[in-house]
């Protein structure tokens, strides 16, 4: 669609990068309130979230890096021009977790009940990080004649292989849906029923989610098992299950008598 938002001399803004930062921007000021609401110590939140970005952009251009290595060869430095686009969300959200668990027990926060209120921000952000692949033409879709179809015209797009052809919208699929999952996350937070739950939720609601809407896309990222599966559908089914399993196990261990009698319920 339009790549560059604006240029000055040599310098360009890319569309791209301006809503992955709008996204931030907005899951932070969302953390803010949520955190005041809840009673965290929202310095503590600001100084996690800032890691959490970081690591989450550096472990989904690694990822891209690894599926894309042919794309680099010969062009190294472009391994590190991301706002140009190429990240891989599940390379970001499996390094900030990870990091995000670390620092919860490191400022001793009450570790799944931090988890839970960084959840609904996350969606929150993609919604506008997919939006800025869409202006960029990265993650495009495999062609079709539905009516939605979009069609990538500009020269510069990163959709080079469908120019000029009708394509399925599927940024604006996943925008819509992590936006979706946000409301539906945000809504829960305050009717889970113990912590750790919307953080699993979340994990199953966007892992259905992005192994449905693989199949209408067009731009190659890994596969396994002779293509029959793209490297984010494979990660799929490997976290809904876990997720499943984490619920039921913490529902378990929230119902035992043990837990109980801890909380001074029995």
């Amino acid at each position: 669609m339009y790549p560059t938002l604006f240029s000055f001399g040599p310098i360009k803004v890319h569309v791209y990068g301006a809503l992955i930062a709008l996204g931030i921007f907005l899951a932070m000021l969302y953390l803010s309130k949520q955190a005041k609401r809840q009673g965290f110590d929202y310095q503590k939140i600001l100084d996690i979230t800032v890691y959490l970005v970081l690591s989450g952009i550096l472990g989904a251009r690694i990822l891209y890096v690894i599926l894309e290595y042919r794309s680099f060869e010969g062009d190294i430095l472009g391994i590190f021009k991301i706002w140009e686009g190429g990240l891989v969300f599940y390379g970001g959200f499996l390094s900030a977790f990870a990091v995000g668990y670390y620092l919860v027990k490191k400022y001793k926060m009450p570790v799944w009940k931090s988890l839970d209120l960084f959840a609904p921000a996350v969606p929150l952000a993609h919604t506008f990080g997919r939006m800025g692949c869409f202006f960029a033409g990265c993650c495009y879709g495999k062609p079709t004649n539905v009516p939605w179809a979009i069609t990538f015209k500009n020269p510069d797009s990163l959709a080079q292989s469908v120019l000029n052809i009708p394509v399925h919208p599927t940024q604006i699929y996943e925008s819509l849906s992590n936006f979706m999952i946000f409301l539906f996350l945000n809504w829960f937070q305050k009717r889970k029923s113990f912590d750790g739950e919307v953080t699993w939720f979340y994990v199953i609601l966007y892992s259905v989610m992005r192994f449905a809407v693989e199949f209408f896309r067009a731009d190659e990222r890994g596969f396994v098992f002779n293509g029959l599966l793209s490297t984010s559908q494979f990660l799929s089914l490997i976290l809904v299950p876990f997720s499943i399993f984490m619920i039921l196990t913490m529902r378990k261990n929230k119902n035992s008598p043990a837990h109980a009698r801890s909380r001074g319920r029995i």
